[in-house]
């Protein structure tokens, strides 16, 4: 027996603003009733003992430490820049915005 109709499709198909012919309305409730009777395999497979998991893998976070280091002076990293004003890089206004 089916557990989607043809009619709950165009239920969600109108939900979701979708427009949908009739051809695709048939297929599409072919589609997920077999995806709902995969689904209900699953659901039907006895887990009784199975911890439960969020990920199979123990993966750790592998990130070097954050480490405080000298950088580059102010006038060094603005010297080869085209234009700077303030001590910063002077880039041109985008998206129409006035000065």
């Amino acid at each position: 027996m089916s557990q989607i109709s043809r009619d709950d499709v165009a239920h969600l198909a109108r939900l979701a603003r979708l427009s949908l012919t009739d051809g695709e309305l048939d297929s599409f409730a072919g589609q997920l009733d077999a995806i709902l009777a995969h689904v209900g395999q699953i659901q039907a497979v006895d887990v009784t003992g199975v911890e439960p998991t969020d990920n199979p893998l123990q993966a750790v976070n592998v990130t070097r430490p954050d480490v405080v280091e000298p950088c580059l002076p102010q006038d060094e990293a603005l010297a080869a820049a085209p234009n700077a004003v303030d001590g910063r890089f002077a880039v041109p206004r985008i998206l129409g915005e006035a000065e």
